[in-house]
Order: structure tokens, then C-alpha cells, then sequence
């Protein structure tokens, strides 16, 4: 394993930390609009567009140079660690409320159109909050490399 079990969590929390101070420090101006009757209001379908850039983003940041040297084996244990990660705070969360809930948005920000996505599509929160908790770090075991006795 070489150690490797933190770098999927560490990445993806640096990544979501800092896709959360770009999207309300600079990028969520982007999505803000003035609407006929002068009221200003966010437009979803911007603000969806500009996470799945994001997401993009730090997918391919992480994926060819951060993991490309890691094995498909501690790609996946590395991942789960933040599967239940983002589970067990995700919970946490839930029954917490207040400020940890906002922490925790914050920093399991860089696949949150996942989840607005699939609340669109599903219209229940719970569904598109523990699909979004378990498959998006999945994704970078297909960066990896197989190793010498894999097949």
C-alpha cells in the first residue's frame, strides 16, 4: 500500500476547499443575474455548468498528476477511506446541522453538481446525497496504473 491510504482524501478536500473559495469569491458572479422585474437572483443553470468545469478541473488535476503513479488497488482503498469519510461527517452533518453542515459542504465541494443533478433528476435529497457521498471518488481509480501482478 506504501502509505498511500490519505492522498484521495487529502486531494479531494485541498480540491473542494478551494473550488468552495472560487465559486463565492470570484466564479459565482458568473451565475448571478438581474431578472425583468430588477430583482437579482442566482441562475441554477449557470451555477451548474460552472461546477461540472470545476469537476472537470480538479478530476483531471488529480487523475494525471497526482495519482497516475498509483495503482488501481490503492486508488480504490484510498478512495473508500473517503467514502467513509464523507459518509460518517455526511451523517454528522445531518444530525449537527448549523455550522459543521456548512463545513462539511465546504469541504466536499468539487463533485457537489452530483448531487445537484441528481436532486433534479430524483427529487429526494437523501438519494442524491449518498450516491454523490460514494461513487465520485471512485473516479480516479481509472487513472491508475496496474500493477505488476494484476492482469
Amino acid at each position: 500500500m506504501k502509505k498511500s491510504w490519505w492522498k484521495v482524501p487529502l486531494y479531494c478536500i485541498v480540491a473542494s476547499w478551494i473550488c468552495f473559495q472560487l465559486e463565492v469569491r470570484f466564479l459565482g458572479r458568473w451565475t448571478i443575474v438581474t431578472l425583468p422585474d430588477g430583482s437579482i437572483s442566482t441562475d441554477s443553470t449557470r451555477w451548474l455548468i460552472l461546477n461540472i468545469v470545476l469537476f472537470i478541473i480538479v478530476v483531471t488535476i488529480g487523475g494525471f498528476f497526482f495519482f497516475r503513479k498509483m495503482t488501481h488497488r490503492e486508488l480504490f482503498y484510498s478512495a473508500s477511506v473517503l467514502v467513509v469519510l464523507n459518509i460518517v461527517f455526511g451523517l454528522i452533518a445531518y444530525k449537527m446541522q448549523g455550522m459543521f453542515s456548512l463545513y462539511f459542504a465546504e469541504l466536499t465541494e468539487w463533485d457537489s453538481f452530483i448531487s445537484s443533478l441528481l436532486f433534479q433528476v430524483t427529487q429526494n435529497v437523501w438519494i442524491s446525497a449518498i450516491i454523490a457521498w460514494i461513487l465520485p471518488p471512485y473516479i480516479f481509480v481509472l487513472f491508475g496504473r496496474k500493477a505488476s501482478n494484476e492482469s
